[in-house]
């Protein structure tokens, strides 16, 4: 296989002909995988850079704030155009503004007839949200000579404007093209005659804009930027209507991703295409529960970058790749402790009793072939036991969580390093699951064995590396480092002990963990040789300490087995 990969790309070399065909094929083919792969790419970056905006806001001085009935809207997406030439490209849109909730009572804090973007709270957090997430979370997309489109909407309400001076910070206007009221005009302003009508006051506001991101983006100084002025005056309600808003288009914006990512797909790199289809006898006495947390109700707990695509790939892979039946493979998003006990445990283990041959004796021997996966968050006790933390976590009566947050004095959406003492930890860990308490579960399952996997931080780290709720140590003390107690047919996979951080591996979409693993199942699918888990264990510890140290983020993978498998397992069968 391996010499037939070297052979094409040979012949891509050599030909250039052949070249852009075999690419314009391959383009064709993953054209609809890649733009799902680049939308959920767009997406995360909408909810990482909604839940920053969020705490940058709540933690502004009170006279800096929005007033409380506005709220900042962030929207990303991708749209498919043509350009004049015929050319189609695939572009990134940034939108940001803000709403009234109630307009009712309501006015806005754009002083009447002031223009300076800086003299309004709400297009001030505008301005600043744009600069922080161009040069930060989109970094990579507003990229030197990408071409940019540039939409500054900006209104007024429609009081009569007698004069308002104009200082000529822009400079002066003649016969400016703009849409003013849905309609095409041309605006003129000078210092010497200032503003006479709302249009002016308008286009003002949205120059002054245009003078912010031109001078305070550091991007923006090196894309090729056109700007159009959007602008309107509203007669019908008073002084909420003094808003602004931007939008931001990067024209081809991923052209060297896609460029990038069809080259990789031609060396396989990515796991999430070209899943194999196991073709020999379906794998009929395994059973497997996949538990993806990605999304937290509790606002003490970030969202998990990539769980839900760790878990729809796992899924995929168990069915396609080990064959395994598709109604045998149970999938939990966000799911909660009940949930994960009574709709996934007891599930297993009923499927394990169904499985089991029974003897006239009344002996019973497990057949049945367990794997658990577990994509989320983690948390250690100060004993070192790691838990599981499950989603719909209950804080009314954790006081570090809920009590003052409650009174209005820290809020919880502020940050996510919160140190529970030993009281509330308990309430909390209450509701989580321990690994031990995991294996435990199955004690009355007849199984052949179990495979726990855990991609998941136990140190109170983020899958990003940030600080995360934990329990709080006794001062003076250290985390220890304590392996789960576990029965004698289980094999554990963590992602890193409960002392060490597990991260994500960002350009592939899976935490480190998962991504290998994949890779592994992946290139083991074509071979004759069954798949051992020394074989896997090895290259998977290889390739994420490998790549994780290249990124700066070294991550190490633990194994753990139960008492039965402890001299032998590295010959067991993975599948």
């Amino acid at each position: 296989m391996r010499k037939i990969l070297l052979a094409a790309i040979a012949m891509l070399l050599i030909s250039p002909a052949f070249a852009q065909e075999s690419e314009n094929n391959v383009n064709s083919q993953y054209q609809a995988s890649i733009r799902d792969y680049l939308q959920q790419d767009v997406q995360n970056r909408q909810k990482a850079m909604t839940k920053k905006a969020e705490q940058i806001l709540v933690s502004l001085p009170n006279d800096q704030k929005l007033y409380d009935e506005s709220f900042v809207s962030i929207k990303t997406n991708l749209v498919e155009a043509v350009r004049d030439d015929g050319t189609p490209e695939l572009n990134y849109v940034f939108d940001i503004s803000y709403n009234c909730r109630h307009f009712e009572g309501v006015t806005d804090d754009y002083p009447s007839g002031s223009y300076l973007w800086d003299a309004s709270n709400s297009c001030r957090a505008i301005c600043n949200l744009t600069k922080i997430f161009v040069e930060g979370i989109c970094n990579d997309i507003f990229t030197s000579g990408k071409e940019v489109t540039a939409r500054i909407t900006s209104t007024t309400d429609a009081a009569e404007i007698v004069h308002i001076d104009y200082n000529g910070e822009f400079g002066d206007f003649r016969y400016c093209p703009v849409t003013y009221n849905d309609e095409q005009i041309r605006i003129s302003i000078s210092q010497a005659e200032g503003l006479s009508n709302n249009a002016q006051l308008a286009y003002l506001r949205a120059q002054s804009v245009r003078n912010f991101l031109e001078n305070n983006v550091r991007n923006l100084r090196s894309t090729d930027n056109t700007f159009y002025y959007i602008t309107k005056s509203f007669s019908d309600v008073g002084s909420q209507y003094r808003r602004t808003s931007i939008e931001l288009t990067v024209h081809d914006a991923f052209s060297e991703t896609i460029h990038n990512m069809t080259a990789d797909k031609i060396q396989d790199a990515y796991v999430d295409f070209n899943i194999p289809q196991r073709e020999d006898a379906a794998y009929n006495n395994a059973y497997v529960l996949i538990i993806a947390n990605e999304d937290y109700t509790l606002d003490a707990l970030p969202s998990v970058p990539f769980a839900s695509n760790d878990g729809a790939m796992m899924q995929q892979y168990f069915v396609k790749a080990l064959g395994i039946p598709e109604r045998q493979v149970k999938v939990l998003n966000n799911a909660s402790r009940n949930e994960i006990k009574h709709k996934g445990i007891d599930w297993l283990k009923d499927n394990a009793r169904a499985a089991a041959d029974k003897g006239a004796d009344g002996s019973v021997q497990g057949n049945a072939d367990i794997y658990v996966y577990y994509a989320g968050h983690g948390i250690v006790n100060t004993s070192g036991a790691g838990f599981i933390i499950p989603n719909n976590i209950y804080v009314d009566n954790i006081k570090s969580l809920n009590g003052e947050a409650k009174k209005g004095k820290v809020p919880v959406a502020q940050t996510y390093d919160i140190a529970l003492g030993s009281r509330d930890a308990g309430k909390f860990l209450d509701q989580c699951i321990s690994i031990d308490s995991l294996c435990r579960w199955f004690k009355d399952a007849p199984t052949r064995n179990i495979t726990m996997i855990f991609d998941a931080s136990f140190n109170v780290t983020t899958r990003n590396g940030s600080p995360m709720l934990r329990c709080e140590l006794p001062k003076g003390t250290k985390l220890k480092k304590r392996k789960a107690n576990i029965r004698e047919d289980v094999i554990i996979l963590l992602a890193a002990d409960f002392t060490k951080t597990a991260y994500s591996f960002d350009d592939q979409h899976h935490g480190f963990l998962t991504y290998y693993l994949l890779k592994d199942i992946k290139g083991a699918a074509g071979e004759i040789d069954p798949i051992t888990y020394q074989d896997l264990f090895e290259s998977v510890e290889r390739n994420v300490s490998k790549e994780s140290a290249l990124q700066g983020k070294l991550q190490e993978i633990e194994g753990i087995t139960g008492g039965r498998y402890k001299d032998n397992w590295q010959n067991l069968r993975f599948r």
